[in-house]
């Protein structure tokens, strides 16, 4: 066939259609049988040199009355904080724990949403501390395990982020951060995996039992944050994972260094595709439900969708 001269001067004229920008954030699950039976995980990357990515921490609990001196957040389920925050992944982060009622009533039982509680060391939200690091073994311990990110350009990516040991002197320029776990009960603490070693044993808590997991690291060029959440207590689905275990899986997914998070019926990874309206949670808690938690870490992608 002979094409029109006018009509071939239009289709040469005519733009290239342009590619779908690639996502900074990519997500992969991992399937693993051992012999206590089978694992099932969740691996996200996030490229921090691409500027579109920021972070979203639990921001301070902001209407207080009626509310115990101690408490620092309320508590809300993964799903609706991620929703709500406007991110595209979000994973559960620092422990927290009850607080007594006002009236003495005690500890309100469960986990309910919307519950007042005290959140377990550092946690830090667009440069506020919501709550300060702590030391569980003296003076002559480290601090707390932490991920600290330092937005350092407009909010917004390339970002340092690192994950180390975080003390009351360590936080400037850092704009978010969740705390992992250091001594605890006269044990010691440590990082889950540091500088390209394996610490898992000596991590906590209960490093040598299998329970549901979330982990996050950081690669040895700096260049890539990993978020890893682990299903457990799920005979035939998912037995969960040792911090042993989860550092050496966080060590094969390319992390140099790595603290271990909040876990147990915590555990959540919530995923929204690019371009889509809603997001989901991609693991299967525990619990058989999202548990409610205090402390939530987001990555935010600007132009990922009209929301």
């Amino acid at each position: 066939m002979i094409l029109a001269p006018a009509l071939l001067q239009l289709l040469l004229a005519a733009p290239a259609a342009t590619p779908p920008l690639t996502s900074p954030i990519q997500v992969e699950a991992v399937v693993r049988e051992t012999p206590d039976g089978p694992v099932h995980a969740w691996i996200a990357r996030v490229d921090l040199s691409d500027p579109r990515v920021s972070f979203v921490v639990t921001g301070p609990l902001e209407e207080r009355e009626g509310v115990p001196a101690r408490a620092e957040a309320r508590l809300a389920p993964t799903d609706t904080w991620a929703e709500k925050a406007g991110v595209e992944l979000a994973v559960n982060a620092g422990f927290f724990e009850r607080v007594e009622r006002g009236g003495g009533a005690g500890p309100a039982p469960g986990w309910t949403d919307g519950l007042p509680v005290d959140v377990v060391g550092l946690s830090r939200s667009e440069g506020r501390t919501v709550s300060p690091p702590r030391r569980g073994g003296g003076d002559a311990a480290p601090p707390d395990p932490a991920l600290l990110i330092d937005e350092t350009k407009d909010d917004r990516c390339p970002c340092v982020v690192r994950a180390a040991y975080a003390g009351g002197g360590d936080l400037e320029g850092i704009e978010d951060a969740v705390a992992g776990y250091g001594p605890r009960n006269g044990k010691p603490g440590s990082l889950l995996v540091e500088n390209g070693e394996n610490r898992g044993a000596t991590a906590q808590v209960e490093p040598a039992r299998r329970h549901p997991r979330t982990a996050a690291g950081v690669s040895r060029d700096g260049e890539t944050l990993l978020l890893v959440v682990v299903d457990g207590r799920q005979p035939g689905w998912s037995i969960g994972v040792t911090l042993p275990e989860l550092a050496q899986m966080m060590l094969e997914a390319g992390a140099w260094n790595a603290v271990n998070l909040d876990g147990g019926g915590s555990s959540a990874m919530w995923h929204r595709e690019p371009g889509a309206v809603a997001g989901r949670i991609l693991n299967r808690p525990s619990d058989g439900r999202v548990r409610p938690a205090a402390n939530h870490l987001g990555v935010r992608v600007a132009g990922s969708s009209d929301r």
